[in-house]
């Protein structure tokens, strides 16, 4: 009997150190049980000592199929004896797990809310250039919803074969490919397409970027629109002044004759002198580099001074304006300001006046706002016209031939939003036109930054 035991022993002591517990053999336990099997100690005495084993490599066990599942939370139980250090280094190993699974689980979420925040379209495309992610701007280019994306090709989705092209370029080798310019859709878009190829990054085997250029595009032609709008502002002036001058070297002209030259000359002068002050202002105003000065102004002195300032073109034109009448309610704002902006309104509203009407200033109270609102009788403003009107350089077919500089109602409308306000025309049911500014009664424009 003690034989078999210890040859049973013997086998159970070589099979434990075939399985990684050949450190444990000196553990004093071994010893223990050893001494009672030779001392006489019955199988049961070694159940009851083995019986602990056995259940924490079951545990351990159990805990690593778990572990291969969705949950990395399972951890071996504690123990002492031979199992001490196989649950130990399970429990650590399971945490260094968890903390690298909590680590991917929170670089992916920072790169989703990075590419879904991101102005631009971003779209994960798989080796077969299946679609695997495409970000909000992606789906507002394509016009489609997510679920009609995810999963399918990507020339199903975007119609474009120059973009599908790119992809598979880019899948195929292993340089990133320069830019392409693609004009996309029924409205041919413009976009800049970049296709990026991912070296070893799973699902996703290239990521195609798509820029949006209408605004560029926008913001090119506003520029190109400028520098010709003030061209030609400044071209007529210039060419009237050359004929002038031209005529007072060539011809003798009695003194009467060159001093009503020399005066047309001095107004072509005034007349640039106007325009590039005004494009000063504009500028000045729409960058910001203009003071506005805080303080009570009163509405109805406003419309008086900008009337006063008038006079000569209101007895020309033989046009009557009408100031507000009752109560008005003051406003804090730049007085020099508030009076330029109802100047430039009057001003727009004499133009398509005609001889002998009148034109009717209005200030209501809206609360927290108030509505100062310019009336007059000409024709009115063309449909196409209405949401242009307040943009530099813009003329309305009516204003082809005046010799304003386009500039008036832009003015208006940065000096308005630099207070915090908007402004809108409409045209009136009786006829003509009403452009409306509304100011916020108490002072809200942000302190502007002046450059050195």
């Amino acid at each position: 009997m003690r034989a078999g035991l210890a040859s049973g022993l013997a086998c159970l002591l070589g099979a434990s150190a075939a399985a990684g517990f050949a450190a444990a053999t000196s553990n004093l336990l071994w010893i223990a049980i050893a001494i009672v099997v030779v001392s006489g100690g019955s199988l049961v005495g070694v159940f009851f000592l083995l019986r602990p084993v056995a259940i924490s490599v079951q545990e351990t066990a159990k805990a690593a199929k778990a572990l291969r599942g969705s949950s990395l939370s399972p951890r071996a139980i504690r123990t002492t004896g031979p199992t001490a250090e196989l649950t130990h280094e399970f429990t650590v190993m399971a945490a260094a797990l968890e903390q690298s699974s909590q680590a991917i689980t929170a670089e992916h979420a920072r790169l989703e809310a990075a590419l879904a925040a991101a102005g631009d379209g971003v779209i994960a495309l798989g080796a077969a250039t299946d679609v695997q992610y495409a970000n909000a701007a992606a789906l507002t280019l394509l016009d489609m919803e997510e679920s009609e994306v995810l999963g399918r090709a990507l020339i199903e989705s975007v119609r474009d074969y120059e973009l599908d092209a790119l992809v598979r370029e880019a899948i195929a080798g292993p340089h990133t490919l320069p830019p392409k310019i693609v004009a996309f859709g029924h409205e041919r878009t413009p976009l800049r397409a970049l296709a990026v190829p991912i070296t070893e990054g799973g699902s996703w085997a290239a990521l195609l970027i798509l820029v949006d250029l209408s605004l560029i595009q926008r913001v090119d032609h506003v520029r190109r629109d400028f520098i010709s709008n003030v061209s030609h502002e400044l071209r007529t002036p210039i060419a009237a002044i050359a004929a002038l001058v031209e005529t007072l070297e060539l011809s003798d002209l009695e003194t009467n004759e060159r001093s009503s030259f020399l005066g047309s000359i001095r107004t072509q002068v005034e007349r640039m002198g106007v325009l590039t002050n005004e494009l000063l202002d504009l500028s000045r105003i729409e960058s910001g580099a203009i003071h506005l000065e805080a303080e009570q102004v009163d509405l109805r002195s406003a419309v008086q001074e900008a009337q006063t300032g008038l006079l000569p073109k209101l007895e020309t034109s033989k046009v009557l304006i009408h100031g507000p009448e009752g109560e008005t309610p003051s406003i804090e704002a730049d007085q020099i300001a508030t009076v330029r902006i109802i100047t430039n309104l009057l001003d727009n509203a004499l133009k398509f006046s005609p001889e002998g009407s009148s034109i009717t200033v209005e200030v209501r109270d809206e609360d927290p706002l108030v509505a100062i609102e310019v009336c007059d009788q000409g024709p009115g403003i063309a449909t196409q016209d209405l949401d242009r009107v307040f943009e530099r350089f813009y003329k309305a077919e009516q204003s082809r031939s005046d010799e304003g500089s386009g500039l008036g109602l832009a003015i208006v409308k940065h000096l308005v939003q630099a207070h915090g306000g908007t402004v809108a025309a409409r045209n009136r049911t009786e006829g003509g036109a009403s452009m409306t500014v509304r100011l916020p009664k108490h002072f809200v424009a942000r302190t502007p930054y002046v450059p050195v």
